[in-house]
């Protein structure tokens, strides 16, 4: 049978569902407010993190590495409770984004009777409807947020459920019997390879948490995956430190069949004066370090006039990290009050951290002393361990024209100086990414490889007379020249067709 999982902001609402859900299909129910106290006594600071996100506070390092392990903590209490019943029922804000790639899980969403709620929130508080209404509308609008922090998705995403329910036009009990009705179909049972899905989900969740719980590699930027037993973790080469404590971490695991410790031998550098996470330079990069298996760096460059946030010690002291990336993460707190900042604009690079952390490629965040080609060609070359440099958003204050033309000379210096592979946002997506443009070349260059390649089969005859047959002598320089042309255009285009259909396929 299914792993039902029922997704609603109203906590009642759900609960109620769930437990009605339960007790017809004869499984347990678990809910999201259960785990959240075992998660506390784990050590992880729940309730911080939810005032920081809901206070709308920028997430910070800290602050997106409790997510990480929160989430792992989640996933892996979810899972190993479904692996032990064979079937469950669990209810929370945004569980349905749990579970992914596991096929026997029925993804439930629900709306609540508004009217009911509201009634209930007049109730349990004491107001009257206006002011309930307001308190529904700017509670919504927190969970919002919430979700947006945890899961990177949008609420309003088409696609997400399997079932919608709307509990304004359903009793609880109709609703939880059309839940049933679907759990039971034959498109939701479990199979052996939705098992072992769901086995390597919880073994990868598991360990995740394992390593966030030990002090030597709570603070590591780690990948953590799992297939077929085999667990694999991946961290970044400025923590190689960490190595050596990773398989003491896990040892006590079970299920784990090979475990295999691999550092990301190279990294992305992004270098802009303004980041931002759901630009398509961002999706770009991580697309490609992902496939790479690389870090992303963050390289914040000042503008024209822009105070710096920090000072070098010393004059040759070329990169330094900024101020605003406090050790609280944003969990305010963990600082006195006078510690705490708030307003800092750090041009994206906190949230940008953020995001990446979750991804579990991100390879640390400074800011550069100046924005000049020699100091970023000083640092690119000094690392040494970059397989691409990718200048962003930078020239800001410049007109457009000046904008680009300056950005192609920095980007050019920095090749030349650095001895790293350096392009522009603007040429990420044509070298490395398929996009819309990729496709219709693709279209293009097939179609004229296929078309030569037709004629060629069709005319074979006299093609052949006129390459090396009897009248071939008084032809011979204009075969030859159409040899000397014909052979480069169509390895063009044949070559291009191929290499734009392994960039679509994402073979490197």
């Amino acid at each position: 049978m299914a792993i039902v999982l029922i997704s609603s902001w109203a906590e009642e609402a759900r609960r109620e569902l769930a437990q009605a859900v339960a007790a017809k299909l004869g499984c347990p129910s678990l809910s999201r407010e259960d785990l959240v106290e075992r998660a506390t006594e784990a050590g992880i600071p729940v309730g911080k993190i939810e005032i920081a996100v809901m206070k709308g506070s920028t997430p910070r390092e800290r602050l997106a590495r409790h997510k990480s392990r929160y989430l792992a903590f989640i996933t892996a209490a979810v899972a190993e409770k479904a692996r032990e019943t064979q079937d469950l029922v669990y209810h929370g804000r945004a569980c349905h984004l749990l579970l992914p790639g596991v096929d026997h899980v029925l993804r439930v969403g629900v709306v609540p009777n508004q009217e009911r709620q509201l009634t209930a929130v007049m109730t349990r508080l004491n107001l009257d409807r206006d002011k309930a209404q307001r308190y529904l509308a700017d509670l919504n609008e927190d969970l919002r947020n919430w979700f947006h922090f945890m899961h990177d998705a949008d609420p309003d995403e088409p696609g997400q459920y399997d079932l919608t329910l709307n509990l304004g036009h359903l009793s609880p009990e109709s609703a939880a019997s059309a839940v049933c009705s679907m759990a039971q179909l034959p498109d939701f049972a479990p199979t052996p390879a939705s098992r072992r899905a769901l086995n390597d989900l919880w073994l990868s969740a598991k360990a995740r948490d394992l390593l966030g719980r030990d002090e030597a590699t709570a603070g590591a930027d780690l990948t953590v995956t799992a297939q077929n037993a085999r667990v694999t973790v991946t961290y970044m080469p400025r923590q190689e430190a960490v190595a050596q404590d990773i398989p003491r971490v896990l040892a006590g695991l079970e299920g784990v069949g090979e475990l295999v410790c691999t550092m990301a031998l190279t990294n992305v550098l992004w270098v802009a004066e303004r980041f931002e996470a759901g630009s398509e330079t961002f999706a770009g990069i991580t697309d490609l370090a992902q496939r790479w298996g690389a870090g992303v760096e963050l390289l914040r460059l000042p503008g024209e006039g822009q105070p710096m946030a920090c000072e070098p010690a010393h004059e040759e002291d070329l990169v330094c990290r900024p101020k605003d990336l406090d050790p609280t993460g944003g969990i305010e707190d963990d600082l006195p009050a006078a510690a705490q900042t708030s307003g800092v604009d750090d041009d994206g690079m906190a949230q940008v951290s953020q995001r990446l952390i979750s991804r579990g490629i991100f390879a640390g965040s400074q800011t550069a002393a100046s924005a000049s080609a020699a100091n970023l060609a000083n640092h690119v070359k000094g690392q040494g361990r970059y397989s691409l440099v990718v200048i962003g958003d930078v020239f800001a204050s410049k007109a457009a024209a000046a904008r680009v033309r300056q950005t192609r000379e920095l980007a050019a210096a920095v090749a030349e100086r650095g001895h790293a592979p350096v392009i522009t946002a603007d040429e990420l997506q044509s070298k490395f990414l398929f996009g819309p443009k990729q496709m219709s070349r693709l279209g293009l260059y097939l179609a004229a490889t296929l078309a030569i390649y037709l004629l060629a089969f069709t005319f074979q005859n006299p093609i052949n007379d006129f390459l090396a047959g009897p009248d071939w002598k008084a032809w011979r320089w204009l075969a030859t020249a159409a040899i000397v042309v014909s052979v480069p255009a169509v390895a063009y285009l044949y070559g291009n067709a191929t290499g734009l259909l392994m960039k679509w396929f994402k073979f490197e």
